[in-house]
């Protein structure tokens, strides 16, 4: 057994004077009639049940812990750069509702296949948008993007998404792995394809992973990910935390102490 908070022991030596100082009961002696039951406790044993409770106390600070070995655990390095096309061909409906909107579902999806990668979400128009460092509260995010304000998106008639890349290259932590949804292929990076027809005299791109309302196009980018993925092993302790066990031990004590008198 070991102790995650051994400092907590230093506590034992300050309180010990106060223990043998006070011989007071802690009630007034007109309340403690009242509320306590009279047994054959005298004021010593009474004293050495309060001294007790109070080690099991400064035992359950110190967090006792019973060990049961190390875990490897590998986890992923790289920031995931999500570059979302918010321009007007966007709000298209080839694709249901919109474009857009079919993308941020997508994303759900996606986020729950991850391995607690680290996301950031870059909104792209004419101009790009940080919506949030990297991070792997995915709910957070997802929430963020269906409360933007709209109305300063979708005015573009093109995105600059390769603008948004190097912009990214610049302000987030590497290594990055970049995933663009968008209707225009990117310079770099994964390239999920968000649309079905021709949409306001835009084509439509052959290239990259086309969308699909069944999962397969997620399956795909979650493999793509995981080989460019760089991650690293880390040692966890496997523990099991026993303090409440002390804590309960205490309070008992300290109840016995309290609400028992001598005869």
């Amino acid at each position: 057994m070991e102790f995650l908070n051994p400092y907590a022991f230093i506590l034992l030596f300050g309180c010990l004077i106060v223990f043998i100082k006070n011989k007071n009961l802690p009630f007034k002696k007109e309340i403690l009639e009242k509320i306590t039951q009279k047994v054959s406790f005298s004021r010593k044993k009474r004293f050495f049940i309060y001294l007790l409770a109070y080690v099991f106390l400064v035992l359950a600070l110190a967090r006792p812990i019973i060990k049961h070995g190390y875990t490897t655990v590998k986890l992923p390095k790289s920031t995931i750069a999500v570059i979302i096309d918010a321009s007007a061909p966007m709000k298209c409906k080839d694709i249901y509702p919109t474009r857009y909107d079919a993308a941020i579902e997508k994303l759900k999806v996606l986020f729950s296949k991850l391995n607690l990668q680290n996301v950031s979400v870059i909104i792209s128009d004419n101009n790009s948008y940080l919506l949030n460092p990297p991070s792997n509260d995915y709910n957070s995010i997802i929430y963020l993007l269906k409360h933007l304000n709209k109305n300063y998106l979708f005015t573009s008639p093109v995105s600059n998404i390769n603008k948004a890349i190097d912009s990214a290259q610049k302000t987030l932590k590497k290594p990055l792995i970049f995933l663009t949804l968008s209707y225009t292929k990117p310079k770099k990076g994964i390239f999920y394809n968000f649309a079905k027809k021709t949409c306001k005299g835009y084509s439509v791109e052959n290239s990259g992973i086309k969308f699909s309302y069944s999962n397969e196009d997620i399956d795909k980018i979650v493999s793509i990910l995981k080989n460019k993925e760089k991650s690293k092993t880390i040692k966890i302790l496997d523990k099991t935390e026993i303090f409440y066990y002390f804590l309960i031990i205490a309070l008992i004590l300290i109840f016995i102490a309290t609400f028992w008198r001598k005869k």
